[in-house]
């Protein structure tokens, strides 16, 4: 399987590395927005800003910059905090994304200066308002970044429509 994880914060990072250790063999790749995190990521092969002392898999792929390829992705996971889900929905659907999607943010969207939509909206129904088209859902649960990327016991729920 071809998991893209858009997000390297602790939160995508944890994810990523999960999903890049996982007996099956799932092709990873994180993507941090910007291309010098990832560069740091890729040489140093640690999300030292976010997730230090975490040693990333070498089957993880560590990509940059503007735009994440989205085609040829089996799952697509959204690792930003909830106010980025909605501009990353909008450009997975602008570029037609194809494979499930999936965000780990939780909370409520917060006032957008000028915005003149409706905020507070939890990220089921700003998925709804912006790609109805995408197969979506939400990974959620008691957990911390740190005891996934440790691979320590924790407990993740998955639901969509």
């Amino acid at each position: 399987m071809q998991i893209l994880v858009l997000g390297a914060g602790a939160w995508g990072t944890a994810v990523a590395v999960s999903a890049a250790r996982h007996p099956a063999g799932h092709q990873v790749t994180l993507w941090a927005r910007n291309g010098d995190q990832a560069r740091a990521m890729t040489e140093a092969r640690e999300n030292a800003r976010y997730l230090p002392g975490v040693t990333l898999p070498p089957a993880l792929r560590v990509q940059g910059g503007d735009a994440a390829a989205v085609s040829g992705a089996d799952l697509i996971v959204i690792a930003t905090p909830v106010a980025g889900l909605r501009p990353t929905l909008a450009l997975l659907q602008e570029r037609g994304a194809q494979a499930p999607v999936g965000w780990l943010c939780k909370g409520f969207e917060p006032v957008q200066d000028g915005a003149a939509r409706p905020f507070g909206l939890m990220p089921h129904e700003i998925a709804r308002q912006v790609a109805p088209a995408l197969q979506t859902g939400t990974l959620s649960g008691p957990s911390f970044a740190q005891e996934v990327a440790r691979g320590q016991p924790t407990a993740l729920v998955a639901a969509s429509s």
